[in-house]
């Protein structure tokens, strides 16, 4: 076991972290425990900061190049995906959410329609708005506590909306699904016959859980690769979010020239110096084997998590992720409304969580549902879960039901 995973980090605060300076806009409160901003708080890894106070030593931090190094340690690390890249196809951005704002922007015109299917990553439905194209929802479909695709929807939203692109989340946030072969292929005939290109933001695929396996989009087939730009970064599984690492990986020429063009204009270019140490160290042997170790950690504390619900609030529907450190929650059982879940959980359980109408977008299909980061220590962990019990005994928590369900437990105990 890794025992900086056990490690609770408490001083984030004086350090600015945005999940904590941000409490009280979020939230309106500083008094509560932030599990919403999806970074970690744990330590990042000691090999990686090693790398970067060495570089340190030398006393100039100049304009810096990208390596051959680092293209190469992107080419091998995907390899371990099935997916073959080669150098020119990689292009840098700052992270992931810039980079699929630069595909929208390079790709399609004002006015065109992008395709997007919550509920899902918030900035998904912001990128086409904020760039004046047209945000068009084909929903997931929630079938037994788990998300699927409608694919009859999706082609209809296609021919009928004219849609240009598609932002494809890869796993999928916030659920942490992880898409099957022949989910991928349906999609990828779909968008191939109606000239539609995919976006594929594949930052999770790091984070993924025995025995699923993440399968690039563009490693299905040379004609799909052609047609999907792929967006990745260490920056997640590695809690480097600060560094601002990102690359997008073009393999079609003309694809690649417009959204280097857009790169260009928007004056983004190369990774920054500490960005490539901090992605030649964890794109490395030492990375693999402390990946592997972060997710026992995420496994444990997802047991947890899944355990007090079960038998504390049994009618919440815990959607185990197949990827990453973010759990989605459905409180529907207990709360017809959702300001008051909002309100029981930051007034009473004291706890922030992203607010689930956020990924909903027109569908609301993220009404009554909240999504909780366990990228933290158990200690942390044990402190929110004591806190939801003791909000389960105030007056706001007032489904009849479950009124009744939690007085007669208590009455036996």
């Amino acid at each position: 076991m890794n025992t900086s995973f056990e490690t609770a980090i408490t001083n984030r605060a004086d350090y600015h972290a945005e999940k904590y300076a941000q409490r009280h806009a979020q939230f309106g409160s500083n008094d509560v425990l932030p599990m919403w901003v999806a970074d970690m708080d744990l330590a990042t890894p000691s090999f990686i900061l090693k790398a970067i106070q060495q570089r340190l030593e030398h006393p100039v931090l100049g304009y810096t190049q990208s390596s051959e190094a680092v293209y190469q340690a992107i080419i091998d690390w995907q390899a371990r995906h099935g997916y073959t890249v080669k150098s020119e196809h990689i292009v840098f951005t700052h992270n992931v959410l810039n980079g699929f704002y630069m595909a929208v922007q390079a790709l399609t015109q004002t006015g065109d329609a992008i395709l997007v299917q919550p509920p899902v990553y918030p900035p998904f439905m912001n990128a086409p708005t904020a760039n004046q194209r047209k945000l068009v929802e084909a929903p997931l479909l929630n079938i037994n506590n788990r998300y699927h695709i409608d694919f009859a929807q999706f082609e209809t939203r296609i021919i009928d909306n004219n849609v240009k692109l598609f932002l494809f989340c890869h796993p999928q946030n916030p659920s942490g699904r992880v898409w099957l072969r022949e989910e991928l292929e349906q999609i990828a005939e779909i968008c191939l016959r109606h000239h539609v290109i995919i976006v594929s933001d594949e930052i999770h695929a790091d984070m993924v859980y025995t025995p699923h396996t993440h399968i690039p989009m563009a490693s299905l087939s040379d004609e799909i690769a052609q047609q999907c730009v792929t967006l990745s970064s260490p920056g997640k599984t590695f809690n480097l979010g600060g560094l601002q690492i990102g690359y997008a990986i073009i393999a079609n020429p003309a694809y690649k020239k417009r959204y280097r063009h857009n790169s260009f204009a928007n004056g983004v270019g190369e990774l920054n110096l500490f960005a490539q140490i901090a992605l030649l160290a964890a794109y490395s042997e030492q990375g693999l084997v402390w990946k592997e170790q972060l997710l026992e950690h995420f496994s444990r504390n997802i047991h947890r998590l899944n355990a007090f619900f079960a038998s504390q609030l049994p009618k919440v529907k815990v959607m185990l992720p197949e990827a990453s450190y973010l759990v989605w929650l459905d409180f529907n059982a207990y709360f017809s409304n959702h300001a008051e879940l909002k309100n029981w959980l930051i007034n009473d359980a004291k706890l922030g969580l992203n607010d689930g109408e956020s990924f909903g977008g027109e569908s609301k299909s993220g009404t009554g549902f909240m999504r909780i980061n366990l990228a933290i220590a158990p200690s942390v962990l044990e402190q929110a879960l004591s806190q939801l019990q003791q909000a389960i005994k105030t007056p706001a928590f007032t489904n009849p039901e479950t009124a009744d369900q939690f007085t007669q437990k208590r009455s036996q105990s």
